[in-house]
C-alpha cells in the first residue's frame, strides 16, 4: 500500500459531519432520472408522459452514443418530463407503483466473468444504465469504450468533503466491491484503489484491496488529484475513474441481472450530526432533507456541487445534500471581530488557532473585485496550478497559454473560488474553459 503525499488543500474541520450510523428512508411517491448532473450529455428521450415503465427500462440515451442508455430507477408511470431553457431536458419523473418489475438480464458469477468478452461486458453495462459511472480524464466525460485506459482510479471517499464514509458504503457489501474490481481488470492492467488515511481503520474486510492512501485533506481523494500525483507518462492523462458506490452498483447489476435501486447518501446541516441515509435511486429531495427553512440553499457538494431545489430528484452522481444557510444581513462590525468561529483557509482570523469544527454559510463576505495576485488560490490548489494566471489567459482568449499552465490538470475541487478574496469564480471560469476546449474538439 502506497502513501500519496498531498500537502495542499482545505484542512479546516467543518460542522455537520455525518454520523457513521445509517437509517433507511425509501418512502418517495415519485422517483426522477436527472440529466442535469451528467456532464456533456445530449439526451434523446425514449418515453413520453403517461408511458408505463419497468425498473431498468431506458428513459433516454446519449445522442453521441445511442448505446449508452439511462434507465428508470423505479416501476410506474411517467408523470412529468421537466425541461429547462432551450428545451434542455432536466429530469424524467416517475410516479411509483407498489412493487418493482425489473427488466431482467442474465446474471454473471465470478467464475463466469473470465469467459465473458470485454465487448459483452461493455454492452451489458451500457444497456443496464451503468456504463456512465466510468469517467474519462481529463474532462470527466463518459469513458470511451473503444479506449484502453492506462489505469482506472477507484475513489472510496467520493468527491465531496461530506461524501458517505467508505466504511458504510464498501464494508456493507465487500463481495460486490471485489467483483467490481475484477470487472475493471477486464478494461485495464492497473486498478488504483484510494482511500483517505483516516478511514482505513473502518475497512477491515476490504483493506487488502486498497492500493493507495491519501491524507485527510480535501480534496486529496479526488480522482483528478490522485492522477496528478501518481501519473508518470502523458498516456496516463486519459485514464478512467469510478466512485466506489457506482462500482458496487455495476457489480450488483452484473451479479443479479437487475438494476440496483438503493443508494447511500448523506444529508448535512451545520450544528446537526445526521446518520447516513439508505434511500432509493432518484428519490425526491424534499423527502430526504426534512425541515427546510426559507433562506437556505441545497447543494450536492460543499465546494464543487450544483444547486438543487427541494422538488428535484437525486441525480445518479449525487451522494450528498448540503443544506447551507444564506444570512440576509451583513455582520455588524465584521471587520473588527477576531473571527474565532469563522471557517477560513488563511491566517487572517483567530479561528486558525482552534481545531473545533467551523460553520459555513453562503455569504460572499465582500463584493467582486479585480484579481490582486494574492496567490491564495495557488497555495491551496492540490494539483499545483496557478488558477489566477490560467483565468487571465482564458479571459484574454489565450487558450494555448492556459493549456501550458496546466488547465487540463484541474480537478475542479472548487477551492480556488472559495479562498479568493476578490470573489472571482475561478473554478467556474476554468471549468468553462475546459468545457469549451472539449466541445471544440468534439466538433
Amino acid at each position: 500500500m502506497e502513501q500519496i503525499k498531498i500537502s495542499k488543500g482545505f484542512t479546516t474541520p467543518l460542522a455537520g459531519m455525518p454520523d457513521i450510523g445509517i437509517v433507511e428512508f425509501s418512502h418517495s411517491p415519485t422517483l426522477g432520472l436527472s440529466a442535469m448532473d451528467v456532464p456533456y450529455i445530449r439526451p434523446k428521450l425514449l418515453v413520453k408522459e403517461g408511458d408505463r415503465v419497468k425498473t431498468g427500462a431506458p428513459l433516454f440515451f446519449d445522442k453521441r452514443d445511442s448505446s449508452i442508455q439511462y434507465v428508470s430507477p423505479g416501476t410506474g408511470v411517467v408523470e412529468k418530463i421537466v425541461y429547462g431553457e432551450r428545451r434542455r431536458l432536466h429530469e424524467v419523473v416517475i410516479g411509483l407503483e407498489g412493487l418493482d418489475e425489473f427488466v431482467e438480464f442474465e446474471p454473471f458469477s465470478l467464475a463466469d466473468l473470465g469467459a465473458v468478452s470485454r465487448d459483452d461486458l461493455v454492452d451489458r453495462l451500457k444497456q443496464g444504465g451503468l456504463w456512465q459511472a466510468l469517467r474519462q480524464f481529463p474532462e470527466k466525460d463518459t469513458a470511451d469504450s473503444s479506449h484502453t485506459p492506462a489505469m482506472i482510479i477507484v475513489s472510496l471517499c467520493g468527491n465531496d468533503i461530506f461524501s458517505p464514509d467508505p466504511g458504510v458504503v464498501v464494508e456493507g457489501d465487500p463481495a460486490a466491491f471485489q467483483f467490481g474490481l475484477e470487472v475493471l481488470k477486464r478494461f485495464t492492467d492497473r486498478v488504483v484503489v484510494t482511500v483517505k488515511a483516516g478511514s482505513l481503520d473502518r475497512l477491515s474486510r476490504v483493506k487488502p484491496l486498497v492500493t493507495h492512501t491519501v491524507p485527510d485533506i480535501y480534496p486529496a481523494w479526488n480522482p483528478g488529484a490522485v492522477l496528478y500525483h501518481i501519473k508518470k507518462d502523458s498516456k496516463e492523462n486519459s485514464s478512467w475513474c469510478i466512485a466506489a458506490d457506482h462500482l458496487i452498483m455495476a457489480a450488483k447489476f452484473l451479479m443479479t441481472g437487475r438494476y440496483p435501486t438503493k443508494k447511500i447518501i448523506t444529508v448535512t446541516r451545520a450544528r446537526e450530526h445526521r446518520p447516513h441515509v439508505l434511500t432509493r435511486q432518484g428519490a425526491r429531495l424534499e423527502k430526504l432533507m426534512g425541515d427546510f427553512n426559507e433562506g437556505e440553499i441545497v447543494t450536492t457538494g460543499r465546494f464543487d456541487g450544483r444547486m438543487v431545489q427541494p422538488e428535484n430528484h437525486l441525480g445518479f452522481f449525487d451522494n450528498t445534500l448540503n443544506i447551507v444557510a444564506t444570512p440576509d444581513q451583513d455582520e455588524m462590525f465584521g471587520f473588527l471581530r477576531p473571527g474565532k468561529a469563522k471557517a477560513t483557509a488563511s491566517k487572517a482570523f483567530l479561528s486558525c488557532l482552534f481545531s473545533d469544527p467551523k460553520e459555513t454559510d453562503a455569504t460572499l463576505h465582500g463584493e467582486l473585485r479585480p484579481c490582486i495576485n494574492c496567490s491564495y488560490c495557488e497555495k491551496i490548489c492540490p494539483v499545483d496550478l496557478m488558477p489566477s494566471f490560467i483565468m487571465k489567459e482564458l479571459l484574454s482568449d489565450g487558450i494555448e497559454d492556459a493549456l501550458a499552465c496546466g488547465l487540463l490538470d484541474c480537478c475542479q475541487c472548487g477551492l480556488c473560488s472559495y479562498v479568493c478574496p476578490s470573489k472571482i469564480e475561478l473554478a467556474r471560469i476554468l471549468a468553462d474553459g475546459m468545457d469549451a476546449l472539449y466541445k471544440d474538439k468534439q466538433g
